[in-house]
């Protein structure tokens, strides 16, 4: 599952822009070419923000569909 490791270093560089200060809400976009399930992201956000300025954000991910040539 590297969702988990995805997620944590999401978490890490929301609470780096943060500065400490309290987190509301994430919005992240995930394209649905990048082999990324939006479920296990959502599943693995609230433990990697345990402890973190992000704690108790909703999680909000924007699906963008895949484009080509």
């Amino acid at each position: 599952m590297h969702e988990l490791g995805i997620t944590r270093s999401i978490v890490a560089i929301v609470a780096e822009h943060a500065h400490g200060q309290k987190v509301l809400s994430v919005t992240l976009e995930l394209g649905t070419l990048s082999g990324l399930l939006p479920e296990a992201i959502r599943f693995c956000f609230d433990l990697c923000a345990q402890g973190t300025p992000v704690a108790g954000a909703q999680l909000h991910i924007i699906e963008v569909a895949g484009r080509g040539h």
